[in-house]
C-alpha cells in the first residue's frame, strides 16, 4: 500500500524525524560525505535527522538493519559502493540481497582511486609496469588494503586486465598502506586521490594512472590506467544514498530532487573537492542500472581471481 502513495501525499513527507544509517564509525570518508548530506537534508526538507553509525562486518551490520526497516522513507542508507557491489560474491551469503532489498535514491559522489609507486620504482608509466610485471612473473610486490576494499579490487582488476602475476602485500587500511609505500616497503600500490595526492606534490610518491573514466581535477596531468594501456579500465570507489526495498517512488524521487540541490550548493561543492570526492547525479533508474552493473562486474572479477573472505 505504502507503494501507492500519491504525489500529493509526498508533499506531506517528511513530517517527523528521519534516521540515516551509516556503515563506519564516525570520522571516517563515509562518515564525513554521509553528515554532508544529512545537513543538506535536513535543510531540504525541514526535519531533523538522526545519525545512527553502524560500523563493522563490512558494512552488512548497517545494511541489514535497513534492508528490515519501514519504507517510508524515514530510514535511509549512505555507504560506501563496496557494500552493495562487493560484499555478496566476497561472502557469498548475506543477510539481505544487495539489489532487491534496497531502493536506489541518488548518487552522491566518486572518490578517484590512483596507482602509485615509490619514486626507486623502475617503472615511471602504466605501460613499463606492465612491461617489467611480465618480465619478471612474481617479482613484483604490490601493496593493499584490507580485503574486498578498493585499492585491492582495483589492483585484482588491473592484474586480470593485463595478465600479470604479481605479489600482494596486504595492510589493515588506506592509511597503513600509505605508509608502507612512501617507506618503500612494497613498490606501488592504488590508494586514493585524497589520501596520496599530498605525497605526489612532495615526490615523496609518483603517480602514474588514476582509476577513473576520465582525468581528475586534482592530476590533470596524471593520465587514465585505460588511456595508458588498459582500454576499459575503470575502477570506482563511490558513495550513494539508499532506502529499503518498496519506499514510496514519489518519496524517492523527492530525495533523488533534494541530494542534487544539496551539490549545487557553493558550500558542499567546497567541502566535496577539499575530501576529492567528485559530484556525480544520477536519477534513481539510472542508479539502479549503476549498482547492478558494479555487482556484475566485481563479482567476475572476485570469482576470476578466487577472492573469499575468511
Amino acid at each position: 500500500a505504502t507503494a501507492l502513495i500519491s504525489p500529493a501525499a509526498a508533499q506531506q513527507y517528511p513530517n517527523r524525524p528521519m534516521r540515516l544509517l551509516i556503515p563506519s564509525v564516525p570520522g571516517g570518508g563515509t562518515d564525513i560525505l554521509g553528515r554532508i548530506l544529512k545537513e543538506g537534508l535536513v535543510e531540504q526538507l525541514g526535519q531533523p535527522i538522526v545519525v545512527d553509525n553502524r560500523g563493522g562486518a563490512s558494512g552488512r551490520i548497517a545494511a541489514a538493519a535497513v534492508a528490515k526497516a519501514n519504507p517510508d522513507g524515514y530510514t535511509l542508507f549512505f555507504t560506501y559502493g563496496g557494500v552493495l557491489t562487493t560484499g555478496l560474491p566476497l561472502f557469498r551469503k548475506l543477510p539481505y540481497h544487495p539489489i532487491k532489498d534496497f531502493a536506489p535514491v541518488a548518487m552522491a559522489a566518486h572518490v578517484p582511486g590512483v596507482l602509485v609507486a615509490h619514486p626507486s620504482f623502475p617503472a615511471r608509466t602504466v605501460a613499463d609496469l606492465i612491461k617489467l610485471a611480465k618480465a619478471k612473473p612474481g617479482a613484483l610486490t604490490h601493496g593493499a588494503s584490507s580485503l574486498g576494499s578498493s585499492s585491492h579490487l582495483n589492483m585484482e582488476l588491473f592484474k586480470q586486465m593485463a595478465g600479470l602475476d604479481m605479489l600482494q602485500v596486504s595492510y589493515p587500511g588506506d592509511a597503513p598502506a600509505l605508509v608502507a609505500i612512501v617507506g618503500g616497503h612494497v613498490s606501488f600500490a592504488f590508494n586514493n586521490v585524497v589520501a596520496a595526492l599530498p605525497h605526489i606534490q612532495s615526490g615523496r610518491l609518483r603517480a602514474m594512472g588514476v582509476a577513473t573514466a576520465q582525468r581528475v581535477p586534482n592530476l590533470p596531468d596524471i593520465p587514465t590506467i585505460a588511456e595508458s594501456g588498459l582500454p576499459g579500465y575503470e575502477g570506482l570507489l563511490f558513495y550513494t544514498l539508499v532506502a529499503p526495498a518498496n519506499t514510496p517512488r514519489a518519496i524517492i524521487n523527492r530525495l533523488n530532487d533534494a541530494v542534487r540541490q544539496i551539490k549545487q550548493t557553493p558550500h558542499v561543492k567546497q567541502q566535496f573537492a577539499a575530501l576529492g570526492a567528485i559530484s556525480v547525479d544520477m536519477t534513481p533508474d539510472e542508479l539502479g542500472v549503476f549498482l547492478q552493473r558494479e555487482l556484475d562486474k566485481w563479482t567476475k572479477v572476485i570469482e576470476a581471481g578466487g577472492i573469499r573472505a575468511d
